[in-house]
């Protein structure tokens, strides 16, 4: 069943209800339907529905206006103002509403569907009574569960602060209710900018840094003077972070005043402390005490642990929390009264705990466990309750007691919510932002003959390319959740594989060297799937317990094969990256001699096996798995290679005698391609924020962002 707006639609019977009732639908129309929503957020050109609705027959271009025209009517979509089909101007059209797997009784449908006539639906009058009140019963659970889990306050709105064309991000308002500051990224520049907007006048000026570099705003107040505006912001790129403290003042005059203009100059900048050392995840500061909070990973690695900078003494101690385990303590944020610290923590089971800690007792309290990871939670004026983001494909704010009870939405947006989320100062309500974040499949290195790739415009990643076939797995959210997706190289055309009824994390990839089988990372548990359940005439509805190969409590960042029958992943404990063999066949551990971080194969190349060591980070050729107690037979199995991969080197892969892995440089991310030997040629490609590669005889397909906007926000209550 397919969920979308307010319909459910079933294919395989021709039925579209809404809200527990038939609709009656022309079977044209409804051919029309099938398409927009087994595609959603992807342009379709008159062109192809000519040739899809027409295919052999003359008709005219009013033939498409009138089915469209039908269509919109049957879902009651104001084109104006479309919900669910978008007229893109001289190219076609999208179906911009998410669409949602889900399955509804078999009982249920063939009870409809036998009671079906050729002009719509005939039921007897009893019958459809009885059908009509247990659909529409179950329908709202349907609803409750799915698509509104929690009602929303109708009197609050939404209003955006910034529509300018790029990214603005990391909002904060000014304490005097007047000044939105926020950072901006065009295509132009990559670079941040601080601009400053007067949401009342919509005067805005960019404040001139100078060589200064500011990655995200920690916190807006005011200086010792109200002419002054105390600004901390966090300087975040490759092998470098500082924290920072920036003393502005306004200058005015009274014609600047008349015309609503803005004078923001730098006045002074200090350094509060290097955080070169560490990864920061989140960042906070504590007014009253004098204290920067922030959760970092130590050392570059998880768990992400919690931390204070105190101003006065400029020393940091880690905080009293409980022991991280997993991903750890995240994200954090300090409630308005100043007495307690919002803590997310995420175990390696993808779901996020709430914890509070009491900054005068160190006391901890644990609040609601949700089922779904969370970036970004506060707390609500109040410092009671809490505020936090919905699960996907929800675009929604929950507010609820800090236990989870009494929640209802906050807000509702339609556009993707971005973690950043901060309070307005006047008691009541809060900036947000929101993105629209494409990451695309695309061809790095393309085969011969081979350009497009059916891509969406909402989320394709972590391709997976077979090895005997010009196909390749990819994860998508075409359909709201996260769902495998087949592709093909000679058609522009992506078949969806998959039916997994809730929202699960699915991340790594990798295909057997057969072929026959897929290796899937889903929220630390690894499975190994036949190719062969994979298919769009019986997506995979449910992971099979016995397909279950390896269970971690430990977060799982690597994932490849060694041969047909071994797996090689990666775990990490306190920092340091573990290697684990796993025989697929028996679902046990092998345990190798040595300190191995990770291990990889070359599917061209598959006489040997590659292991990368702990700490040195040096590449190791094994011509079998060194699993021998026998030191001399390790010795000869293992030839160390004269290649080290940099220290915060990330996903490795080999192919054709090529080691490719991503690294970041002053000037971005760049993928790297280094020769095992002097036959093979090397390379250095640039990224764009990737999520996912793989490679095969050479050709490289690559999922990284195409498109990127964002705009900032407040509610109005």
């Amino acid at each position: 069943m397919l969920l979308f707006g307010d319909f459910v639609l079933d294919e395989k019977q021709s039925i579209l209800l809404c809200q527990g009732k038939a609709i009656p639908i022309d079977p044209k129309v409804f051919e029309l339907l099938l398409i927009f929503i087994n595609q959603p957020n992807i342009t379709i050109t008159r062109q192809y529905l000519l040739d899809h609705l027409w295919s052999g027959s003359i008709v005219t271009d009013n033939a498409i206006n009138k089915l469209i025209a039908n269509l919109r009517k049957v879902l009651e979509d104001d084109p104006k103002k479309p919900r669910y089909i978008q007229t893109i101007p001289k190219r076609g059209y999208r179906f911009i509403c998410n669409v949602t797997l889900h399955e509804i009784p078999n009982s249920a449908i063939n009870t409809l569907s036998s009671s079906k006539g050729k002009n719509g639906f005939r039921i007897t009058r009893v019958k459809a009574v009885s059908f009509s009140v247990l659909l529409l019963l179950f329908s709202l659970f349907l609803w409750q569960l799915i698509i509104q889990p929690v009602q929303p306050n109708i009197n609050r709105y939404s209003l955006e602060l910034t529509r300018a064309q790029g990214v603005e991000k990391s909002a904060r308002m000014h304490p005097d209710k007047k000044h939105l500051l926020y950072l901006k990224t065009n295509s132009t520049n990559n670079h941040d900018q601080l601009w400053i907007k007067n949401i009342h006048t919509a005067k805005r000026q960019q404040i001139d840094m100078g060589k200064l570099s500011i990655s995200s705003i920690v916190s807006v107040t005011y200086g010792q003077h109200n002419a002054e505006t105390n600004l901390i912001y966090l300087d975040k790129r490759q092998n470098i972070c500082n924290v920072y403290q920036a003393i502005f003042i306004h200058k005015k005059t009274s014609i600047q005043e008349s015309q609503g203009k803005l004078t923001v100059q730098l006045k002074q900048h200090n350094t509060l402390f290097d955080c070169s050392d560490k990864r920061i995840k989140d960042i906070d500061f504590h007014a009253k005490r004098q204290e920067i909070y922030y959760a970092a990973q130590p050392q570059n690695f998880w768990p992400n642990q919690i931390y204070a900078f105190d101003l006065a003494t400029k020393k940091h101690r880690i905080v009293t929390q409980d022991e991280p385990v997993g991903w750890g303590h995240h994200s954090i944020d300090i409630s308005p009264d100043g007495n307690k610290l919002l803590i997310m923590s995420t175990n390696s089971d993808y779901k996020t705990q709430l914890l509070a800690l009491n900054l005068y007792n160190n006391e901890i309290t644990q609040g609601i466990k949700l089922g779904y990871p969370v970036t970004e939670a506060i707390w609500s004026h109040d410092s009671e309750q809490v505020l936090y983001y919905a699960a996907p494909p929800l675009n929604q704010v929950i507010r609820s007691d800090f236990n989870g009870k009494n929640a209802t939405a906050f807000i509702s947006v339609s556009e993707r919510l971005s973690p950043q989320m901060s309070l307005f100062p006047d008691g009541k309500n809060i900036v947000f932002t929101t993105e629209q974040k494409n990451f695309s499949n695309r061809w790095l290195v393309a085969p011969e003959r081979v350009n497009d790739i059916d891509n969406s415009t909402v989320y394709d990643t972590n391709p997976a390319l077979f090895h005997h076939s010009k196909k390749y797995f990819f994860i998508s959210k075409r359909s709201g959740h996260r769902q495998l997706y087949l592709g093909h190289y000679d058609i522009n055309q992506a078949e969806i594989v998959s039916n997994l009824s809730k929202p699960l994390w699915l991340s790594y990839l990798a295909i057997s060297p057969s072929d026959q089988s897929v290796l899937l990372n889903v929220e630390n548990e690894v499975y190994n799937i036949p190719v062969n359940d994979l298919n769009h005439n019986n997506p995979l509805k449910s992971l099979a317990k016995e397909q279950l190969i390896f269970t971690s409590e430990y977060p799982i960042i690597s994932l490849d094969w060694l041969t047909e029958k071994t797996a090689a992943i990666t775990t990490v404990k306190n920092g340091i990256p573990a290697l684990k063999v796993v025989n697929v066949m028996s679902n046990t551990v092998q345990q190798l001699n040595g300190n191995w971080a990770y291990g990889m194969s070359d599917s061209h190349n598959p006489q040997y096996s590659y292991l990368i060591e702990q700490q040195t980070n040096t590449l190791f050729r094994a011509n079998s798995l060194p699993i021998s107690a026998d030191k001399n037979n390790v010795q000869q199995s293992v030839l160390k290679t004269e290649i080290t991969l940099p220290k915060g080197f990330y996903s490795v892969k080999i192919d054709s005698n090529v080691l490719y892995y991503g690294y970041g440089e002053s000037d971005g991310d760049y993928l790297n391609a280094i020769p095992l030997n002097n036959t093979a040629k090397g390379g250095k490609y640039p990224l764009s924020e990737f999520n996912g590669y793989d490679i095969r005889g050479g050709t490289i397909m690559i999922s990284d962002i195409e498109r990127l906007e964002g705009d900032v926000h407040r509610t109005m209550d």
